[in-house]
């Protein structure tokens, strides 16, 4: 996947071909203008006034409380960037926002845009970090329980999105009883897990914050009696043993890469004979060629965020291997197409 500036006529066309336009620095400041408007839109509920209707300026200013005239130039900043059409003075949201971003739509995004601010924030320091090697996790630094509960609450959007296609791509065996969700905060894969297989119960293993929010979300999804949570460092914490599957789901870019090595050896004994493992990251093509958007920026992201990095699937499959899994079966996802399933079984030998 890769973001690029499409020209809208010849003349720009032309301009960009033949590089007489400072492409880059157009690219920065539309990119820029296109998140921030957009993060707007959401935010003063822009889309949810529209609605599936046609409203007028006046109409959508009264619905969001905000003036008129301001609400007018953001109006047409958001049919710039394709998010809304106008025509005779109506504004009306465009497919991909009925789809994504109204309270009717069949998987809402709304709840990840509050986070987005949080993730704004934390990228504002970036140059500083680049310069001296050095930041502070994102997720050690005493933040309030209100963050937290924006944050969870945005993966576990992206959790409803994927959990169905996981479960449909990945089979567990028989009737397994106990799962081990390493850092799964949110309780959405392990609930989507349970709900599919009647004799599971799920252990969600995560840091003492994130523990209240997840607890409240699993009971939100009515399935507190067979998720359960205990607070603990994945690296330092005992994870048991016994357990039919693992998940480790979007937590190996968010420590050091001798923790994540060592985290998928923890789980591969953990397993029972012939259980699974599963990981879930996003995706890094990894080698010495030219890297896609998703890749290179996730690896400059989660330095920034954690001091760790998004690592390659190559080095990830290493890790398993050395830790005993055999037959390693990556999977792409339609609903998260930056990110990929690994899954192997633990010998029954």
């Amino acid at each position: 996947m890769r973001l690029s500036l499409v020209p809208e006529n010849i003349l720009e066309r032309s301009a960009l071909a033949l590089n007489l336009a400072p492409g880059p620095l157009m690219s920065g400041m539309w990119g820029m203008g296109l998140t921030r408007t957009f993060l707007a839109g959401v935010r003063l509920g822009v889309f949810e006034a529209i609605g599936r209707e046609k409203k007028n300026v006046e109409e959508i200013a009264r619905l969001t409380n905000c003036d008129p005239r301001g609400m007018q130039t953001l109006l047409n900043a958001l049919n710039g960037f394709r998010f809304l059409k106008r025509q005779s003075g109506l504004y009306w949201n465009r497919k991909t926002i009925v789809n994504w971003f109204l309270p009717s739509a069949r998987f809402p995004m709304i709840e990840v845009v509050p986070f987005f601010y949080d993730l704004w924030d934390a990228l504002g320091n970036l140059e500083d970090a680049v310069r001296t090697g050095t930041v502070q996790d994102f997720h050690r630094l005493g933040r309030p329980p209100e963050l937290w509960d924006r944050y969870l609450r945005a993966l576990a959007v992206f959790a409803q999105l994927a959990s169905k296609e996981i479960l449909w791509r990945v089979k567990l065996k028989g009737e397994p009883k106990r799962m081990l969700d390493v850092g799964g905060g949110h309780g959405i894969y392990s609930a989507a897990f349970c709900r599919k297989y009647p004799s599971l119960h799920s252990e969600i293993l995560d840091l003492p914050d994130a523990v209240p929010v997840g607890t409240k979300l699993v009971s939100e999804q009515g399935m507190a009696d067979r998720v359960t949570f205990r607070e603990g460092d994945l690296r330092t914490a005992e994870w048991g043993s016994g357990y039919d599957v693992i998940l480790i789901f979007n937590i190996i870019h968010n420590i050091s890469a001798e923790a994540a090595r060592e985290a998928i050896a923890k789980a591969h004994a953990a397993l029972k004979p012939d259980g699974i493992l599963m990981i879930l990251e996003s995706e890094h093509i990894g080698g010495d060629g030219d890297l896609s958007m998703v890749g290179g920026f996730n690896e400059l992201f989660f330095f920034m965020i954690t001091g760790a990095q998004a690592y390659p699937e190559e080095r990830i499959r290493g890790w398993m291997s050395d830790a005993g899994s055999q037959t390693i079966q990556p999977r792409r996802l339609l609903s998260l197409p930056s990110a990929a399933v690994l899954s192997a079984r633990r010998s029954a030998g």
